[in-house]
């Protein structure tokens, strides 16, 4: 008996001890907010046709993974987006349905819906894609939010748009 009061009071002790955990750090509103701002800067790159600066909204280790497109990476990303944005007829909107971070703060993502139009290569008409898309965002070490993975699914083939 005195051998397991013994165990008892060491076991106490030695729990005790321990320090006492961290506080969970509770940035998901912030988180939230900036990962918001970063979409809608993303966004208004996209309707500007500026490649440059829509490239600039991916992490220098991003990955884009469009519709019927292998997957690029980093520095690859600038130049599809380049050659997409060069059709005279692209054009890409968004409605963006869900932005969403975990108490930590560091990562997040946006979900939506996109409309994307460009022209035929064959036939030189122009036609339309719907379709949804996900992107997660980081937060980067100088406190800006990038995209590191963009991938869309289109909701069916693009389809021709009608002649008005």
């Amino acid at each position: 008996m005195k051998k397991l009061v013994l165990a008892i009071i060491a076991f106490a002790a030695l729990t005790g001890c321990r320090a006492a955990p961290e506080p969970r750090a509770h940035n998901r509103a912030e988180a939230r907010k900036k990962i918001r701002e970063a979409e809608q800067t993303a966004i208004r790159a996209f309707g500007k046709r500026n490649a440059g600066e829509s490239a600039s909204m991916y992490a220098p280790d991003a990955t884009l993974m469009l519709t019927n497109m292998r997957a690029v990476h980093g520095a690859d990303i600038r130049p599809v987006l380049s050659e997409m944005m060069a059709d005279p007829n692209f054009s890409m909107t968004f409605n963006t349905a869900k932005v969403e971070a975990p108490e930590s703060g560091e990562f997040g993502y946006t979900r939506g819906t996109y409309v994307m139009t460009t022209t035929d290569p064959k036939s030189k008409k122009l036609l339309r894609e719907s379709g949804k898309y996900l992107t997660v965002y980081a937060k980067q070490a100088d406190g800006s939010w990038k995209m590191v993975d963009d991938i869309n699914n289109p909701d069916g083939p693009a389809s021709p748009v009608a002649d008005n």
